[in-house]
């Protein structure tokens, strides 16, 4: 039997019993973290390939953080005010750090803003991760959203709107020498006609002769860059295409691009490239309707890169407020290792999936703190004994911090509060496009209690615990959403709007909402 078939096998069995059941025989042992150390502004985080050191994004540099005794990290080196003497200096909304080797990637400002800001990627040694070096700086005259880093290459996103891009660069010699730039423009032209913002590459990942895009409402991009210099597409899996899109007026953006479905916002693949993880992110603005702010993970078989198939979706952990004033619970970064998938769900915590059956994942632990903790991503250490987490505090001017956690299954003592997780429309199809714009547009005249979405041919089932569901697709489909993009904060950047604050002309609901984040 092929592989493909044998996952689609699992995924009707998953449907037909326990779907987004908790694993079986758990420990009997608590689930709680192991240790933290406070950094402030903590956003993004990664590992370094020894596994003995976290970096941390902290809005204005990074932090070291050794976490070779899980139960004690220490901070060791904390890097902040990068570029203090450029023009336009120092570095803001720092919200992503890579990793490879003894190298380190630091890049930002993650989103457009108000101010006028230095704009760079920063190049350092960190063989000795208490004394970082910085070896090279590379401006640039558009800010970065996220980026990637793997033998000797640095990918960053271009991320202004006017060309969403992949540049490369090779800094194999400690220096930035620009290989390409490419972007799903330069695949199909069509998309020059779409806002950047719903077809923004918001997020990447590399690995062997593939890049992986996540464009946000345009879906996500399998792209052959076995030849850098000349990228090229190979599918795309989810997203609405370029002429629906393109139909869109910019009073629809708010509605279109923050409310599931949709927002391929991240991206990842497991060790051998045959599943592909797409995390979406979204938020509710009519928290009054029947209707859900929080998004999940869709789980993708593409061992042929050429015709993905969707297995199934991890839900998001619900709560009594999905948007973005309340304590919401959307998908943010994750990792896959060894057929474990480390996820992050902002206040909703951080979970373990055993996905070594992919069409079926199980979850092994989840654990939350919702008034203290609100989680930027998880990572996998390469110990499997713990991963970490970058907690950002509950609020905006909170510290947080990295934080572990054990890799193993088990559940919290005393959960905290009651999450409910009501049916999710986690899909828009192409044929349900027109009735469904139609529906949002209606919306801004008509009570908040008025259904914003249709419901599809197949709509996952209501449930009513604090347990987040898993539900299995009915074959490809086509999916709608955006990604709100981070805060443009002078010193970090939160979760939020800050990239629709870039956006001119939307709707006045959405300058009345965007409003009340000051």
């Amino acid at each position: 039997m092929r592989r493909r078939d044998v996952l689609r096998t699992g995924a009707g069995v998953l449907a037909a019993s326990a779907v987004g059941s908790v694993a079986t025989a758990l420990p009997t042992e608590s689930y709680a973290p192991l240790g933290s150390a406070a950094v402030e502004g903590t956003q993004e985080v990664t590992v370094g390939d020894d596994g003995q050191t976290a970096y941390v994004a902290n809005g204005t540099g990074f932090t070291a953080v050794d976490v070779s005794d899980p139960a004690t990290p220490t901070v060791v080196a904390d890097q902040r005010d990068l570029l203090a003497d450029a023009e336009n200096g120092p570095m803001k909304m720092v919200a992503d750090v890579k990793v490879d080797g003894d190298r380190l990637l630091v890049v930002g400002p993650n989103s457009p803003s108000r101010d006028k800001l230095v704009k760079a990627a920063l190049l350092y040694d960190v063989s000795d991760p208490a004394n970082p070096e910085q070896l090279a700086v590379k401006k640039v005259d558009h800010p970065i959203h996220n980026s990637f880093f793997v033998d000797g290459y640095a990918y960053l996103t271009r991320s202004d709107f006017d060309r969403e891009s992949m540049r490369i660069f090779d800094v194999s010699d400690d220096s930035f020498t620009e290989v390409s730039d490419f972007g799903i423009v330069d695949h199909d032209e069509r998309w020059q006609d779409v806002h950047g913002w719903l077809r923004s590459l918001h997020d990447l990942w590399v690995q062997g002769d593939y890049a992986y895009f996540a464009n946000w409402e345009a879906g996500t991009f399998i792209v052959d860059i076995s030849d850098k210099a000349n990228p090229e597409v190979v599918s795309r899996l989810g997203g609405l295409d370029a002429a629906k899109l393109s139909q869109l007026k910019q009073e629809d953006f708010s509605r279109i691009g923050i409310q599931p479905p949709g927002n391929n916002h991240y991206v990842t693949v497991d060790e051998s490239a045959e599943t592909l993880y797409v995390g979406a992110e979204s938020w509710d603005l009519k928290p009054d309707d029947d209707t859900r702010g929080a998004s999940g993970i869709d789980v993708w078989d593409i061992s042929d890169k050429a015709n993905p198939e969707e297995l199934t979706t991890i839900r998001a952990p619900g709560s009594p407020d999905e948007s973005f004033q309340g304590k919401f619970t959307t998908s943010h970064n994750f990792d896959v290792h060894d057929g474990r998938l480390y996820t992050s769900w902002y206040y909703g915590g951080v979970m373990i999936h055993d996905v070594s059956d992919p069409a079926s994942p199980e979850r092994l632990a989840w654990w939350r703190d919702p008034e203290s903790q609100q989680f930027w991503g998880a990572k996998f250490t390469g110990d499997r004994d713990f991963f970490v987490a970058g907690n950002m505090g509950p609020g905006k001017d909170n510290t947080g911090g990295l934080v572990t956690f054990p890799d193993t299954a088990a559940e919290m003592a005393d959960p905290p509060g009651v999450f409910t997780a009501p049916s999710n429309s986690s899909r828009v199809t192409e044929s349900d496009w027109p009735e469904y714009v139609a529906k949002q547009n209606q919306t801004t005249t008509t009570s908040q209690s008025t259904t914003a979405q249709p419901t599809t041919s197949d709509p996952p089932e209501t449930t009513t615990t604090a347990e987040p569901t898993t539900t299995t697709s009915g074959g490809t489909t086509a999916t709608s959403g955006g990604d709100g993009g981070d805060d443009g904060g002078s010193e970090g950047s939160t979760p939020g709007f800050g990239v629709l604050a870039t956006v001119a002309g939307l709707g006045l609901g959405a300058a009345r909402f965007l409003g009340k984040r000051d």
